[in-house]
């Protein structure tokens, strides 16, 4: 499946050039929510899994996607007032990533028995409906595992992290050459094309007038 990570101009470039992408940690996550969708009025269960979710932060981290580009808050919210850009990467349509559940409501604690792989999904992949618009999807990944540069970790492109497309936003100031230095050698294969709000819906789409993208 097709999944978009959207990011800013200069750090798109970036992740380009070096092939790789920023992994997400936990505490950094925009949401105060994130792993703490159980229903918390209860101190000592508040307390638990607080100190559950800080040790997980230091385990992984996440990477964020998008099944779809067109939405113009994900370009608003993620790719810097759609002067990023948004990359496309073909990833094994399995459990590696996880599709988030939006819901009203904060689920029920679990209390009185064992807790079960439906309870820890409930913690990873819930997150409260008015982030629908995301239609997002997670991969957790181990710091461990990850490459780390300085204060960040990141999972390198590969044959489970694709590179198919780079959606230039409307706003960006990277030219068609630019962004060419930056896929080098490794651009063959990958479309590339820059977009533009609709002109009757409230969607980002192609820009099919390749004259503006120089």
């Amino acid at each position: 499946m097709r999944l978009y990570y959207f990011t800013t101009q200069q750090y798109g470039l970036v992740a380009l050039q070096n092939r790789r992408l920023k992994i997400a940690r936990i505490s950094d996550l925009n949401d105060p929510f994130e792993l703490l969708g159980w229903n918390l009025r209860d101190r000592e269960t508040r307390e638990k899994l607080r100190r559950w979710k800080s040790e997980r932060n230091d385990e992984f981290g996440i990477l964020c996607m998008s099944d779809k580009w067109s939405h113009p808050l994900l370009w608003g919210h993620y790719a810097e007032k759609h002067k990023g850009m948004a990359l496309g990467f073909d990833v094994p349509e399995s459990d590696v990533f996880l599709k988030v559940n939006y819901c009203r409501r904060r689920v029920p604690a679990p209390t009185g028995r064992k807790l079960v792989e439906r309870d820890l999904d409930s913690l990873l992949l819930s997150k409260f409906t008015a982030w629908k618009y995301e239609t997002e999807y997670r991969c957790f990944c181990s710091l461990n595992d990850s490459i780390r540069d300085g204060e960040h970790y990141f999972e390198p492109f590969s044959d489970t992290l694709k590179l198919k497309e780079v959606v230039v936003g409307d706003q960006a100031t990277i030219s068609r050459q630019g962004l060419a230095d930056a896929l080098g050698a490794f651009g063959d294969g990958i479309a590339s094309f820059k977009a533009r709000p609709a002109f009757g819906s409230f969607r980002v789409v192609r820009n099919r007038d390749s004259r503006l993208w120089k």
